[in-house]
This record gives C-alpha cells, sequence and structure tokens, in this order.
C-alpha cells in the first residue's frame, strides 16, 4: 500500500488468531457498527503465501480505531478468539 497523506497514524487495527478461512467479508462483519472502510481490510499471508491468521483494517480515524480495539478485543470469530492492536506509524 502507498502512503497518502492525512495527519497521525493510529487509525488502523491489526488483527491476530483468525481462523485460516477467514475472508475480508468475515472481518468486515466482525466490525458491523464501526466508521471504517471496507476497502481497507487486508489478508495478511505468511512466507509460504498462507494465510496468517492475520489482518489489518483502516478505521475512520484513531478515536474510531480505539473504541473497536476496546470493544472487540477477544471478541470471537468462528471459535477463535481475536487480538487487536492499534498500529502506531
Amino acid at each position: 500500500g502507498g502512503g497518502g497523506g492525512g495527519g497521525g497514524g493510529g487509525s488502523t487495527l491489526k488483527i491476530r488468531g483468525m481462523p485460516y478461512r477467514a475472508t475480508e467479508q468475515d472481518v468486515g462483519e466482525f466490525f458491523r457498527g464501526y466508521d471504517f472502510n471496507p476497502r481497507s481490510v487486508e489478508l495478511l499471508m505468511g512466507r509460504d503465501g498462507r494465510p496468517s491468521g492475520e489482518a489489518t483494517i483502516t478505521f475512520a480515524d484513531p478515536r474510531e480505531a480505539q473504541r473497536a480495539q476496546m470493544e472487540k478485543n477477544r471478541g470471537t470469530m468462528g471459535s477463535r478468539y481475536l487480538e487487536l492492536f492499534v498500529q502506531d506509524y
């Protein structure tokens, strides 16, 4: 992904612990009701090119990202607990 304007980072969450079969749509469903960019959801791949169970998602602003992190951290997707981290650049 390229840079792009917009001050201060902190509006992107990193998600860990997802089921390997999870899709971008699953991530969008998990964060339903929050103000995020659906096209920002990115599933991260491991070195072998397979899903790593990690993803990133970018919210409208850092406050919304923090709200999502606080409210949805340790939430479940399928049978997995997700860990959410605010990315600071």
